[in-house]
């Protein structure tokens, strides 16, 4: 780890464990866009890279200021499930001592970073501030992507980033994070927050940065030169625009599931092909994914039980798995990819039935932004399997569809707080 890295890790942690209790999750946030998380402290042999350290930080924090607050539910269970199961099948698949700690440091930071944002996701209000900081930390780290897209240079090279990479000779940007297909994906899903935060304000300056902050959106995600990016914020632009139409999202996601299988039965390649044929950004691999969903499906038996160690010997280049559904199955098998999947399903549905109950009309907004970040990320699991300090905005979005199970939340959402107001 380098040593501005370690120093803004240690006052980072120590904002975490001094701060209010408001302050918890845009510290987590700002952590999560501005520190690579592909750095690490090696203690005892033991890799502490600072998504783990921010985790600890977090649970510490919990556990020191007594702020354990949670009821468990379904989705807890769900989400519970989903890690052990993963955990305790890719020890069994490599059945050594090296992977034991590996796939153990992963569930301590699944479930630490699960239970932080479980416990500080108290209302709507906690889950506007999330959004409010992810848009801001979009616009303050435009400056760092428009350097290294026109110096060819990552500015974030003194926390030990990599170069910046290039395809078919354009820049791909990725600032802190761990791949330019990365970035392109969080800022992605950045557009619909920003959108309704610009809906909801109420003043002239903060409709400002909300417009700044779409416009940030769009060029971030455009400078990670990555079609799966490109195409998730299309989906989330289109599925924000349907807000007045919400209600048939259940009979369009039917249909379009019906569709593709009219074109897998009609088509003489199977659906899955038409992946191959995408290429926005140019240079893109989109055979590549065709072929490793078409792989996968053909050794169905083979990872079936508890995944498999690699799909090279399937013909897949470089071994490679370029999806997050793929990478589910063939590293957990089909009981952590079908939890995957349910979760997913369960949280989106969940937050969808809210955009239609809640008793606002900024809630209701709000609560369909979540509904259209949800789904921008579904689209880019097709085209990446999320590594690194993205994978926050995995259990952020798998909190949040547990505390919406919770009473209490719902409780302390409708008590006189901005985003409760009918305009």
């Amino acid at each position: 780890m380098t040593l501005p890295t370690l120093l803004v890790t240690v006052l980072l942690c120590a904002a975490l464990i001094l701060s209010k209790r408001r302050a918890v999750l845009p510290i987590f946030i700002v952590g999560m866009c501005f520190v690579p998380s592909d750095q690490a402290i090696v203690i005892a042999g033991l890799d502490f890279k600072t998504l783990r350290i921010f985790a600890f930080a977090g649970m510490l924090r919990l556990v020191l200021r007594n702020e354990l607050s949670v009821r468990a539910n379904k989705q807890d269970f769900i989400f519970s499930m989903w890690n052990l199961y993963g955990f305790f099948a890719y020890v069994a698949l490599w059945a050594s001592s090296s992977a034991l700690f590996y796939q153990l440091g992963v569930l301590v930071d699944y479930a630490f970073i699960y239970m932080v944002f479980r416990n500080y996701l108290r209302s709507m209000r906690d889950v506007q501030l999330c959004f409010e900081w992810l848009v801001y930390c979009t616009i303050a780290l435009t400056p760092f992507v428009i350097y290294e897209h026109t110096q060819n240079i990552n500015p974030f090279y003194i926390f030990g980033r990599d170069e910046t990479s290039f395809r078919e000779g354009r820049v791909r940007c990725s600032a802190a994070f761990s791949h330019a297909i990365l970035l392109g994906s969080f800022s992605a899903s950045i557009l619909p927050l920003a959108l309704a935060l610009k809906s909801s304000a109420r003043s002239i300056s903060r409709r400002i940065a909300m417009s700044l902050g779409i416009v940030c959106s769009i060029y971030l995600t455009i400078a990670s030169a990555s079609s799966g990016p490109i195409i998730a914020l299309a989906a989330g632009l289109f599925l924000y625009l349907l807000f007045k139409q919400r209600k048939y999202l259940g009979l369009t996601t039917l249909s379009m599931v019906g569709l593709a299988v009219v074109l897998h039965l009609v088509m003489d390649k199977p659906v899955w092909h038409l992946i191959s044929r995408i290429d926005i950004a140019g240079g893109s691999t989109g055979y590549h994914r065709y072929f490793l969903i078409d792989r996968t499906i053909a050794n169905f038996s083979e990872w079936a039980l508890i995944g498999v160690k690699g799909v090279a010997h399937w013909g897949v280049h470089a071994g490679d798995v370029t999806s997050m559904y793929i990478y589910q199955a063939v590293t957990g098998g089909l009981a952590t990819f079908a939890l995957f999947v349910w979760l997913m399903i369960r949280t989106v549905h969940t937050i969808w039935r809210c955009s239609l109950n809640f008793p606002t009309h900024g809630s209701r907004i709000f609560a369909w932004a979540a509904v259209c970040f949800a789904m921008t990320h579904a689209v880019s699991f097709m085209s990446v399997a999320y590594f690194g300090q993205i994978s926050m905005l995995i259990m952020f979005l798998f909190a949040f569809g547990a505390a919406l199970k919770d009473k209490r939340f719902i409780a302390a959402s409708f008590s006189g707080n901005d985003i409760n107001r009918d305009k």
